[in-house]
Order: structure tokens, then sequence, then C-alpha cells
């Protein structure tokens, strides 16, 4: 049985679910000590310090509440230090679950307040009849209840493969001839990925993409010979033609807000395009996209090309809390039972959740 007193222990981790968990603590009177992060981002937080670790004046003593899920070493560094009470996250989860409610409304992503618009229990009932295998529906199934109530039981843990690349879909990407459009390419991980299995099959590759800093890491990529036609373009979709647009690379993301006019930093802004027309250009039979929240306006440009090509989708739900449900039921809106439906999590925190759409005919 864990048992804290106020200012005897630390959190680790000073991210999101961190500073969840330690607004819940200070809640009901259990003050942290500190909490301990790599890269802490503020002195404090909400009158809790926080301290860059490792550090000579922390008590190895204190019990340790972890907050991280995903990185390799977390446990090994905290025992290295000498830290002799460490409370893995997901038992954190099961002490504190209330604390899971406060980081399900911080406003990151999906995370959105209030709880209750996170999930349309109706919508995601007429959704969970259209998963096409067990996986899927037990997946689904674990998200909506995970979003109506957090806690350990319900919390999806992230598949173990290279996102993108599911081996257990039948006929995911089964063409002769693969003509990928891939909307959001980051820094061309994707496309490493559609190389490495498809080299042979790939005769077009469009990588679409905002960020120069992204684009110039992609195209270090392209210099080590990946041996398949790429075609990188810088250009948003999802937002309105014709507007001004300028790029902000943050953190962890990087996105596009609309703007009257373009100052002299020209390099800051990118033309916006129709994912509809893009389609149609290239011919694609691949669709990947992860465009941080513009999503599901850029599959309404797609509808047209969607419904006639069936081309078959790798799609992101994440991103806005209806995503979840309004981009495949649209999809089985403009195409219906022209699909096979399934659903994956690969990614911690309800983040990469990822819609897979393979066309019944392959």
């Amino acid at each position: 049985m864990l048992k804290l007193k106020s200012e005897q222990f630390y959190i680790y981790g000073g991210s999101h679910f961190g500073q969840a968990l330690n607004t819940y603590l200070c809640q009901i009177g259990l003050k942290p000590k500190a909490i301990l992060d790599r890269s802490p981002k503020a002195s404090h937080f909400n009158g809790t310090p926080c301290i860059k670790f490792p550090a000579s004046n922390i008590e190895k003593k204190l019990p340790i509440l972890v907050t991280i899920l995903g990185f390799d070493g977390v446990y090994e560094s905290l025992n290295d230090f000498g830290f002799a009470e460490i409370v893995e996250t997901l038992d954190v989860f099961s002490v504190f679950p209330k604390a899971l409610e406060i980081l399900n409304e911080c406003g990151v992503l999906w995370m959105q307040a209030p709880r209750e618009s996170q999930v349309d229990q109706g919508k995601c009932t007429q959704l969970q009849a259209l998963w096409a295998d067990r996986h899927s529906k037990q997946t689904f199934e674990k998200i909506v209840n995970y979003r109506t109530t957090p806690c350990a039981p319900y919390y999806p843990h992230p598949e173990r493969y290279e996102m993108y690349f599911p081996n257990d879909i039948p006929k995911l990407y089964d063409y002769s001839d693969l003509r990928v459009l891939d909307v959001g390419a980051f820094d061309g991980d994707t496309l490493d990925g559609f190389a490495r299995r498809f080299q042979d099959k790939i005769s077009d590759y469009v990588a679409i993409e905002v960020s120069a800093k992204n684009i110039q890491k992609l195209n270090e990529r392209l210099f080590s010979n990946l041996g398949v036609p790429v075609n990188v373009i810088r250009t948003a979709v999802g937002v309105p033609e014709g507007c001004s647009l300028k790029v902000v690379e943050k953190e962890s993301a990087t996105v596009v807000e609309l703007v009257d006019d373009k100052d002299s930093d020209m390099e800051n802004f990118v033309e916006s395009s129709n994912l509809g027309d893009l389609l149609h250009r290239f011919q694609s039979n691949i669709l990947k996209m992860d465009i941080e929240g513009a999503d599901f306006a850029a599959i309404k440009q797609a509808s047209n090309y969607i419904a006639s090509h069936l081309p078959t989708l790798a799609l992101s739900l994440y991103h806005c809390p209806r995503d979840l449900w309004e981009i495949p039921l649209f999809i089985e809106s403009i195409v219906p039972n022209a699909y096979n439906f399934y659903l994956r999590q690969e990614g911690h925190w309800l983040l990469e959740t990822q819609f897979y759409a393979v066309p019944k005919f392959l």
C-alpha cells in the first residue's frame, strides 16, 4: 500500500501527466517535494519546484512517482541514481485515477474539456458495428471507455510494430504499383518505412510537408539513396485555399495559422492546396495523412476522389475529439460498404490512433 506524506515524495516527469498529477495531489493535500525532469520547462508548477534531474540535493530515500510512458531507460536511470521506492506510471494510474481526469482535459489534441464531449455514444455505437476485425472492435471499445472513465484497466497500450505498418491487416498496401501521397511527411520516417518494404513496387511517392526543418531532414534521407522516386512539396491542405498561411514551428508539431498579409520572412509562409486536387494530379492509390487537426477538413476536400478511386487510407484520429468517429463515418457515408475499416493504437496517451480503410475489391 502506497503511503505518501506531503513534501515527502517526488514526481518524475514534468509533462502533461506530471502536471495533472501534481494538480490533483495538491488538491487533496499531498504536495510533492518537487517535480524532477531532465529538461524542466519552468522553475515551478502550481507552487511545486521543478528540479533538473539528476541533482545532488535530491533525497534518494523518498518515494518517486513516475509519469512517463514510451521512453526507454527511465527506471534504470532512477535505480542507478539510488531511489529505493519507485512507483511505475501504470501503478500511479491505479492509485490516482482522478489525476487522469485532469489530464484528459489538459487541452492537448483529443484531450479537450469538457470530457463529456470526447465521446458521442450514438455515433460510437454506429461505428463499432463497422470495424472489420475483433482487434479493432476491442481497441475502439477501450478508447471510448478510457475517454469516458479514465483508469488503468481501460488504458489501451500501443501496438509493437513500426507505425503505419501493422502486419495483421489483410491486403494493406497490396498493390503491384504503389502511388503514395504522404501528407504530413515529417522527416521522411514513413517514406523510409515504405522504401524498405516496397522499394520495387513504388512508382511515385509524394511527400507533403509544411515545415522547412522537416523538409531539410527529409532531403537528407533522400541523399542516402532510398531507391524510390520522391516528389517533395511544401504546401498545406485542409485549410482555405488562396490564403496566406504562416508556419509555426512548435516543439512537438508544426502548425499553420491564417494571416492577412505575408511579412518579409517568406520562409515562414506556405501556399495552400486542395487535397482532392493533389490526389487527382498524382493518381495516388495510398493516402497517409497526419496534419495536426486539419485532417477532417482535408478529407472533405478529397471526398470526390475517394468515392471514385477508393485509395487505401491511413489516417490519424487523435488530433480532435470528434475525429475518432467523424472521419470513419464520413468515409462510410460517401462510399457505403466499399472499405474494410481497421483501428490500431500506435502510441501512448491515446496519441497516434490510426484508422486504416482497405478497399474491399483488393
